[in-house]
């Protein structure tokens, strides 16, 4: 596994959560660490909910290999200030 997972690129975080050398929590625990050391001083996020994205990275690493999706495991954050209907 990375030492650092949060430094991955979209790429690599997906060769190693595909072949189950990183799972989706621990991926998801990696990110939010960092997010939380660096969100005083970055202010990115308008909403952002820890339980559920832990809750939700654990039950993808419940579903066997043959139902994960091409991208499973990357979480994707949505920009705000785009004007959507």
């Amino acid at each position: 596994m990375a030492e650092q997972p949060h430094l991955l690129s979209a790429t690599d975080a997906l060769y190693l959560l595909q072949n189950g050398l990183l799972t989706a929590e621990a991926y998801a625990t990696a990110l939010l660490a960092h997010i939380q050391t660096s969100e005083p001083t970055i202010k990115a996020w308008a909403h952002l909910n820890p339980d559920l994205v832990l809750t939700q990275a654990r039950r993808l690493d419940q579903l066997p290999f043959s139902q994960r999706g091409p991208l499973y495991g990357l979480p994707i954050g949505i920009k705000d200030i785009i004007h959507t209907k």
